[in-house]
């Protein structure tokens, strides 16, 4: 409508100007122009404010449902509830559009931009004015937390399983099972299995055989997208050791460095990783029988054709995440798909070994395997286990006690969600 009015002024304006008849009308022609071209630019500007009045109402929307979802995935929803809500007129007016969210603990801040396009302000040269508004949401009331077990596959049958007498025991208040598989059996329990936690949250069904038990009741949520998959990853240089092993009784000090071909240990050795970075690249991290392990801010960044983790026989494992450096807060970082090649699809962790992990254990499209009567994390002070599918067997436990407080490694804020709060904007 703004277009044809605009146009029909144009033409009559013209026909003023041409027309010599009377003097008068060349004088009246010039003199409506500035007041012509201030209504316009009113009638512009007017419905540029509508339309940004549109904009801000649709990125309150986003932003509002973004924090309520308070996962991992709240930018993806923030989206969507933008796009639903853009005015039905801002679609064919408006130009541009880019939403931008991000977040800050409990804050979440939401901007977007667009054009808008004019019509009688285009006589004068001006076809668009630029729109810019900004929202921030605060949750309040709510209960802070953290993903402390994370099953990301979104399909797999079992993707969380428990055999035998296999337990799982997450004992901080903050801590969250998640369990994201669709499929209707997405968490099996079979014979005397136990979960126990502060909250359980899947996407997916449950199917119990036999005595198992799982306290709280789970509850329906949606879908945590793998928090680190964009994560920064560490540059690999030259190999600095190739197929290193060791074996028999004896002591082994070991430096950060690139490890090439894997790492591989047998028999009693007492191996002492000094504190830094260990990249672990075309190979396995291996261990058997009762080796022992210590390293104080040591994190293993797996990368390359089969990398993965096999531990098995009476190992007995101590070690803290870094607290600074590349991937501070990381005791295992697998990279799935590195320039060298595909990680290995799965890990595992077997016999009677004793694993204390102070930090994230991050591996990433492999199916990890806890079996006999190994122990994870039981004693250290805060650790996080994700995994594409996990499976415990027989008298396994994963047991976490994430207290964030009580360590000094840092948490990675992708971690960090937010349960019954309650959203408020606050601009």
């Amino acid at each position: 409508m703004f277009d044809r009015l605009s146009a029909a002024i144009r033409h009559n304006a013209a026909r003023l100007a041409s027309d010599s008849k009377a003097s008068v009308v060349p004088i009246f022609t010039l003199a409506i122009i500035p007041f012509l071209a201030m209504v316009g630019s009113a009638v512009d500007y007017s419905r540029a404010s509508g339309l940004k009045t549109g904009l801000q109402a649709a990125l309150d929307a986003a932003v509002l449902a973004g924090a309520r979802d308070g996962t991992a995935n709240w930018t993806n929803v923030a989206t969507a509830t933008f796009n639903n809500n853009i005015p039905a007129n801002g679609v064919s007016l408006l130009s541009g559009i880019s939403p931008a969210f991000s977040s800050s603990g409990n804050t979440f801040t939401a901007s977007a931009s667009a054009t808008a396009k004019t019509s009688f302000m285009g006589l004068m040269g001006i076809s668009s004015v630029a729109l810019s508004v900004q929202s921030t949401a605060v949750i309040k009331d709510g209960t802070p937390g953290q993903f402390c077990i994370l099953a990301l596959n979104n399909t797999a049958a079992g993707a969380l399983t428990l055999n035998g007498n296999a337990s799982i025991s997450l004992t901080a208040s903050q801590c969250t099972l998640q369990v994201n598989s669709t499929n209707s059996q997405a968490v099996s329990l079979n014979g005397n299995t136990s979960i126990a936690s502060n909250n359980n949250c899947f996407v997916g069904g449950m199917v119990k055989v036999g005595n198992a038990s799982i306290s709280p009741a789970p509850q329906k949520c949606q879908p945590v997208p793998d928090p680190f998959v964009n994560y920064t990853k560490p540059t690999v240089g030259a190999c600095q050791y190739t197929n290193y092993s060791a074996s028999g009784k004896q002591t082994v000090n070991l430096t950060p460095g690139v490890y090439c071909g894997g790492m591989s240990f047998s028999g009693q050795v007492s191996v002492n990783f000094a504190p830094g970075l260990y990249i672990i690249k075309d190979g396995v991290l291996n261990e058997s029988g009762g080796s022992k392990f210590t390293g104080n801010g040591v994190t293993f960044f797996l990368t390359g054709q089969g990398a993965g983790v096999q531990m098995s026989g009476q190992a007995d494992w101590h070690l803290t995440a870094q607290t600074s450096g590349q991937l501070p807060g990381f005791v295992f970082f697998l990279d799935p798909s590195g320039p060298s090649g595909l990680a290995a699809t799965s890990s595992s962790l077997a016999g009677n070994a004793e694993l204390f992990f102070e930090g994230v254990v991050y591996l990433p499209k492999q199916a990890v395997t806890i079996t006999g009567n190994a122990e994870v994390e039981a004693t250290a002070p805060y650790s996080a286990f994700i995994a594409d599918t996990i499976t415990i067997n027989g008298n396994g436990q994963l047991a976490l006690n994430s207290d964030c407080n009580a360590t000094p490694v840092p948490i990675p804020p992708q971690l960090a969600v937010t349960w019954n709060g309650h959203p408020h904007l606050v601009k």
